[in-house]
């Protein structure tokens, strides 16, 4: 498990918080062109080169997921890939009525940005892995934000379905 903490975070501390829950993450198309466009790079994850990958498309179900999970976070002040209720990503990808294949969820506490986010996530090995994933095919972002110490909470959950499988050769 990986806590990210932001410089910004000290800047942060003086100004008062946003509204908890207020929504603090890019549109969908400035989500989508920034992520593929990191995406689109070699990208040298702790020491290994990943090559770039496809891009991936916005999803409503994963951005659904994403907010739901993005509001507890804040709710909780504090990062974790297990929820509350015991829920793991698959649960929460259920929930929503996404069947997935395979799936990667980032977390980010403090980042002011998704500029910001992304070059955390890139600095942590296993996080820049998920992001380079050539399995994925969707994803769905969210960034809220919360009265606590992190005050901003980033969940970029990527994911294939079901019925993307590859076809079996004959």
């Amino acid at each position: 498990m990986h806590f990210f903490w932001s410089i910004a975070l000290l800047s942060l501390a003086g100004m008062a918080a946003a509204a908890p829950g207020t929504d603090c993450r890019p549109d969908a198309e400035t989500a989508a062109r920034l992520l593929n466009a990191t995406r689109g790079r070699v990208q040298v994850c702790g020491g290994h080169s990943w090559p770039a990958a496809k891009a991936l498309r916005w999803q409503a179900l994963l951005d659904e997921s994403s907010r739901r999970y993005a509001l507890e976070l804040a709710a909780r002040d504090r990062l974790d890939h297990i929820g509350a209720n015991g829920a793991t990503l698959r649960t929460r990808l259920h929930e929503v009525g996404y069947v997935m294949r395979v799936s990667g969820e980032n977390l980010a506490g403090g980042p002011e940005s998704f500029d910001e986010a992304l070059a955390h996530w890139l600095a942590s090995p296993t996080h820049c892995e998920n992001l380079m994933a050539a399995d994925f095919e969707d994803f769905g972002l969210a960034c809220v934000t919360g009265p606590g110490r992190l005050q901003r909470y980033w969940v970029l959950q990527m994911a294939t379905p079901q019925a993307s499988r590859p076809a079996e050769p004959r």
